[in-house]
């Protein structure tokens, strides 16, 4: 089992301690971290580990803040780290109605997707983007 610590009511894996601590130090506070990688940044073999699901041979991490998104890939030295800011974020939406546990997620004319690990981090997160962009769209 990996180590783990609480961080603003989230569970921080050992591996995305130092992550957390640079987000944190930067004024952001953990909203949801889920086992996920990028589709453009995956290879075949990654994308079927995290399409089966495979906890014990996570690659990537989707790790939500109030303000943005990052995708982290935990190296021993320092971490890979992508960060989409959540108000670039012009639409989310279901890939094969979710059978694969995929979603796009759509910046301007531009889109990729996010591969899950279990679906039920998915939902939450595809939950959360449709809740802040519906609230924009009011605002």
């Amino acid at each position: 089992m990996t180590e783990t610590m609480q961080a603003g009511g989230v569970e921080v894996p050992g591996k995305l301690k130092r992550t957390a601590k640079k987000l944190a130090a930067a004024g952001e506070t953990l909203v949801q971290i889920a086992p996920a990688i990028l589709h453009s940044r995956a290879s075949e073999q990654m994308l079927a580990i995290a399409r089966m699901g495979m906890l014990d041979k996570i690659i990537g991490y989707l790790v939500t803040t109030d303000r943005c998104i990052h995708f982290v890939r935990p190296g021993l030295a320092w971490d890979s780290v992508q960060t989409v800011p959540l108000d670039a974020i012009d639409d989310v939406e279901y890939v094969q109605e979710f059978h694969s546990n995929t979603l796009k997620i759509k910046v301007g004319d531009k889109s990729d997707k996010i591969i899950f690990y279990e679906d039920v981090h998915g939902i939450r997160f595809y939950q959360h983007l449709k809740k802040i962009i519906s609230e924009r769209q009011k605002g």
